[in-house]
């Protein structure tokens, strides 16, 4: 998986594209002279809550009365209220997933197409088994697709209280853990791999 670390991440979410292209020009304006865009990224919901492969995702994302405690560090410890994010953009190998059967899809995935219910007996290589939050800890997604009609797939945006949830997570894809790969890693491929710190906001007031 190909690391692509930048020095500094913007996400930008709106309700309308016109509102997050205008604030994100203003926000390359106030960083004149101090930071140049390298990468930009537009992404947009998919069916409610699908991703590109047509699953539900996040299905295992605590409530939002727990996310917190999922994604952010503790008081007490340096960083207090912020969060540890991986972001990585996936490509999807769209020939070869819609040449699957649903059912072929769905052990792939290790959960049902329409409705998201985890297999009783998920293979050990569904993206499911291969990185199951009850053994490696709990993270908070908001994954969304980017991407044309072409050429597309996913970014993951996972946020974390422990950056090792989210590396192990990454080794138990890749087949590092268990010598058995993620069997979604077949028809999709990573682009890019970055993780990043987010401040709390009272730190960042701090800041200015």
């Amino acid at each position: 998986m190909p690391s692509t670390q930048h020095d500094a991440l913007v996400w930008l979410s709106g309700s309308a594209y016109d509102v997050v292209f205008d604030m994100a020009r203003s926000v390359i304006q106030d960083l004149t002279g101090q930071a140049s865009l390298v990468e930009e990224t537009s992404s947009w919901p998919y069916r409610h809550d699908r991703d590109l492969t047509g699953f539900i995702d996040g299905s295992e994302n605590p409530t939002l009365l727990e996310a917190p405690t999922a994604a952010l560090l503790p008081e007490g410890v340096p960083g207090a209220a912020g969060s540890v994010l991986l972001l990585q953009k996936w490509k999807h190998k769209v020939a070869e997933w819609e040449t699957l059967t649903i059912d072929q899809q769905e052990r792939t995935i290790g959960r049902t197409k329409p409705k998201s219910i985890e297999l009783e007996n998920k293979p050990a290589d569904s993206h499911v088994a291969r990185t199951d939050q009850d053994e490696f800890g709990k993270i908070f997604r908001r994954n969304m697709p980017y991407g044309t009609v072409h050429d597309h797939g996913t970014v993951f945006v996972g946020f974390s209280a422990d950056q090792k949830r989210l590396s192990r997570m990454l080794d138990s894809m890749a087949g590092l853990i268990t010598g058995t790969r993620d069997a979604l890693t077949r028809f999709t491929r990573p682009l890019t791999g970055s993780y990043y710190f987010v401040p709390s906001v009272e730190s960042l007031r701090r800041l200015r």
